[in-house]
């Protein structure tokens, strides 16, 4: 980040916001990968009828048959809050619904 040394006020403080939001957006976005590898492995070795179909940001959504929405409402959120140990909780919300806007 060659601005962080910027005389220009703007640019080096620009610089100094990217330097310390980065280890945050890459440690979620380590997390979210390891989340979606063990959801994957649990769903593969289960021989679910569940797909995760693609991440959003720092979200999941899947198509889910009726029969196995109270599983993943339950085991979705525990193996995502369990992908590291950190010394603050990690959390894992879930939403239901016919779309993803209704899921929210």
């Amino acid at each position: 980040m060659p601005e962080i040394n910027s005389p220009n006020g703007q640019r080096r403080a620009g610089a100094e916001r990217a330097a310390i939001n980065a280890p945050m957006q890459g440690t979620a976005a380590d997390l979210i990968k390891l989340s979606m590898v063990k959801v994957q492995q649990v769903l593969d070795d289960e021989h679910r009828a569940t797909k995760m179909i693609m991440q959003v940001h720092d979200e999941l959504v899947f198509e889910v048959p009726q029969a196995e929405v109270e599983w993943v409402k339950t085991e979705v959120p525990r193996l995502m809050a369990e992908v590291a140990t950190l010394k603050v909780p990690l959390l894992a919300e879930m939403g239901v619904g016919a779309n993803w806007d209704q899921a929210h």
